[in-house]
């Protein structure tokens, strides 16, 4: 079991790491290193060690955190090259390549602030003296909506208030009506009944 990774195999551990990389990605790389921990090839401070690592490296992105046989072969082969023990190169190159493809990287884009230019006594006076203006002109306006609005409810209250009369001297005016009518017809009555009584006596 390879426990520990030491500064000294630094490249070693790249060019493993890499093959790794190539073949699962970063993002599936917890998943192949838990497996190597599992059978005991690996011990958790290699398995850390090669995580922090990764970080550093070209980010890639894989299906599966699965090898073949041969690709499982080379990572043996590089466990024991990290272990001290003398390993043919040339047994270290893999036939196929990986099939994980590369993140793009995103560019990030840093906007320069310009300094900001200072500004003329005069002008800024003349700036201000503007800014007052319209903020006197605001008030103004404000102050003259507030006796519109205070003229519209006194309005209102008038129509209100004639409305009201309206009301009462239509129900008057109807009454006089009706009264005017029936006096009428009391004075016809009267006529038609005093009619008939000089008739009787002749």
């Amino acid at each position: 079991m390879l426990e520990k990774l030491t500064d000294i195999s630094i490249e070693t551990q790249r060019k493993w790491l890499r093959f790794m990389l190539e073949r699962v990605g970063q993002n599936n790389l917890p998943g192949l290193l838990d497996y190597y921990k599992n059978i005991g090839w690996l011990g958790i401070p290699a398995t850390n060690r090669l995580l922090d690592l990764a970080c550093q490296e070209k980010r890639y992105k894989g299906t599966s955190w699965t090898l073949s046989a041969e690709e499982h072969r080379i990572s043996r082969l590089y466990i024991e090259k990290l272990k001290g023990r003398q390993v043919d190169e040339s047994l270290l190159s893999a036939p196929v390549p990986g099939k994980a493809t590369p993140e793009l990287e995103k560019k990030v884009e840093i906007k320069v602030r310009r300094p900001v230019q200072s500004i003329h006594p005069a002008d800024k006076k003349k700036m201000e003296f503007t800014i007052h203006r319209r903020e006197v002109t605001i008030k103004n306006l404000e102050e003259e909506l507030e006796e519109k609005d205070a003229k519209i409810d006194e309005l209102q209250d008038k129509i209100r208030e004639l409305e009201g009369q309206l009301d009462e001297y239509s129900r008057e005016t109807k009454q006089n009506k009706i009264f005017m009518g029936l006096f009428d017809q009391n004075t016809r009555l009267r006529k038609a009944s005093f009619g008939k009584r000089g008739s009787g006596k002749k």
